[in-house]
């Protein structure tokens, strides 16, 4: 499991030599101080001016590199890179210089653009004159890619950069050798071993050759293979599959260090690209090592990973992927996130089974997924024994729903609720204002899209009875997910998210099925179909032979307030 955390720490040796004039003496040591108190615009106008200053002294370029500093902590990036590129321009010699390239790095690791990051490194390794500062940045440049890049990305730069060649060779092969790809890893450090014997890449490329003939006869530890589409084809970064990939990356982390049997984790950058997608779920296949695959994210993915899977004893799951055919395409595939079909029906037995309604009315809008949510609650529900007295639809975003209303307040007497599936948040207002037009007074039931409703306020009364089902839901309250939080955030730098628990929460399900188990992949898919519960932040997890996860959140509104009802399984 990679887990480098990326630090660029910069440091400042400030002289003062004795041609300084007091002015600017002065001025400086105001300026130090303001950035020291974090006042940062007050420090950033004292450097600016000292930094033009005719004056020829340290404190001119100490200030201009304070300037660049500020602007990236401040996140002004464009004028940041400016004033780093005049910085370079105007004082390639100076003490501060190679501080200034960090903050450059910096700068691009902190906008995420890790391509850039990776690049700016390697090009400084390339024309600096300091061994110090090589070595740094080789370590520097060596994480981002690790962390952040794939092999076909830092492979293009091996023939621009011919002095970096053995090492960028290297780590291209560390890289295909992370994705899974121990054959074209090999090949990578048989060229170092074959013609760059005095480089410093040599003892690394024979020590790994090794490890791979070593890996090829000796079983190891299990390992999860993971497929996410972390950028694009063009190599732009997929926030959401990246955030992910860091609750899954989290989970494996505290396994690990609280189990002395470990388990580890390959994972391959699919790009959204059906032949990259095939290739890694064959890796994966072909590698006994690898006991289950996690991911993709996408539901499109999905569906190509499957036609690679079908052939294969090894299961499948996906943290997010929603479509509900997906189920169908494979016995081996399991949706953590359930289906749209799932919801409404599990919705229609909490209803029927918990708050033991037998008379409800149903509208939904004819479009979006409002339609799908409408048909398996109510088929259902009535396959349980409930009525549905009334069926009424409407056009998203449309404020008359009069008529609709009127119909339904003619039978109100006989119903115990109303179930509205929105998949337009905007539906919300025009749903309450209507029904209070209308003198309805019923219990409002729906999916998670009311989350994102507005007109709770102007329709108190009715707002208050609000119920609806919920892939997440995150107490943010809850002290038991306050120290998680506090903990990630530690390690991973990052502040805790939806996106983030999906992944942790689904990679914690699976580590939780091979604990304690053979974890063959036969054994996997038993012990996954067994029913086994899992407690998650933002939803538990459970499957048997259906393969969807068998919980969804309940969730009520309480005068501005959204709270966790229940964690609700259903039932066959």
């Amino acid at each position: 499991m990679k887990n480098f955390f990326l630090i660029i720490i910069v440091s400042v040796s400030v002289l003062y030599p004795q041609n300084i004039t007091v002015d600017t003496n002065k001025d400086f040591e105001k300026a130090l101080s303001l950035y020291n108190s974090k006042k940062y615009n007050d420090a950033l106008f004292l450097f600016e001016k000292i930094a033009v200053r005719t004056e020829n002294n340290t404190k001119n370029t100490a200030s201009a590199f304070f300037v660049s500093k500020i602007l990236v902590e401040q996140k002004k990036y464009v004028e940041a890179e400016n004033s780093i590129n005049n910085f370079l321009k105007d004082y390639p010699q100076s003490k501060y210089a190679n501080e200034v390239k960090n903050l450059l790095i910096k700068m691009y690791v902190d906008k995420s653009d890790f391509v850039k990051a990776f690049e700016t490194c390697i090009t400084f390794v390339e024309t600096s004159s300091s061994i110090v500062f090589k070595n740094e940045t080789k370590n520097v440049a060596e994480k981002i890619a690790l962390n952040h890049l794939n092999s076909s990305e830092v492979e293009k730069y091996i023939d621009k950069y011919s002095t970096l060649k053995p090492f960028l060779i290297l780590l291209t092969g560390k890289l295909y050798l992370a994705e899974g790809d121990n054959s074209d890893a090999l090949k990578k450090f048989d060229e170092i071993t074959s013609n760059y014997k005095t480089s410093e890449e040599y003892v690394d490329a024979l020590n790994l050759k090794k490890s791979i003939g070593d890996s090829q006869t000796t079983a190891g530890f299990p390992i999860v293979g993971v497929l996410l589409s972390l950028t694009d084809d063009n190599g732009r970064e997929i926030e959401s599959a990246k955030e992910i990939f860091e609750g899954i990356k989290f989970a494996f982390h505290e396994y690990n260090s609280e189990h002395s049997e470990k388990v580890g984790i390959i994972v391959n950058d699919i790009k959204r690209d059906k032949t990259l997608i095939a290739k890694a779920t064959n890796n994966f296949i072909e590698n006994n090592d690898v006991r289950c695959i996690l991911g993709p994210v996408f539901s499109d993915d999905v569906r190509d990973a499957l036609q690679e899977i079908d052939r294969s004893n090894i299961i499948l799951i996906s943290p997010t992927a929603t479509d509900d055919d997906l189920i169908s395409l494979s016995d081996n595939f399991y949706q953590a996130n359930p289906s749209l079909t799932a919801r409404g029906k599990i919705f229609a037995q909490y209803l029927y089974y918990v708050e033991n309604k037998r008379n409800i009315a149903v509208v939904n809008s004819i479009e979006g997924y409002s339609p799908l949510l409408a048909a398996s609650f109510s088929q259902e529900f009535e396959r349980l024994g409930g009525k549905i007295m009334a069926k009424e639809t409407y056009k998203s975003k449309s404020f008359s729903l009069a008529e609709q209303m009127t119909r339904i307040s003619s039978i109100s007497n006989s119903l115990e609720g109303i179930y509205v599936p929105i998949s337009d948040g905007s539906d919300a207002n025009a749903i309450l204002s209507q029904m209070v037009q209308s003198g309805l007074n019923l219990e409002i039931y729906g999916n998670q899209d009311w989350f994102l409703g507005k007109g709770f306020e102007s329709s108190s009364e009715l707002s208050n009875k609000l119920t609806f089902d919920s892939d997440y839901f995150i107490d943010f309250n809850d002290s038991e997910f306050k120290l998680f939080s506090e903990s990630f955030k530690k390690t991973a730098g990052m502040e805790i998210n939806r996106n983030i628990l999906y992944g942790y929460d689904t990679a914690k399900y699976i580590l939780t099925v091979i604990r304690n188990i053979d974890p063959t992949r036969k054994n996997i898919k038993y012990k996954m179909e067994s029913g086994i519960n899992v407690t998650g932040f933002h939803n538990n997890i459970s499957f048997d032979y259906d393969r969807t996860n068998k919980f969804i959140n309940i969730v009520r509104y309480n005068d501005g307030v959204f709270q966790l009802v229940d964690k609700f399984r259903a039932g066959k």
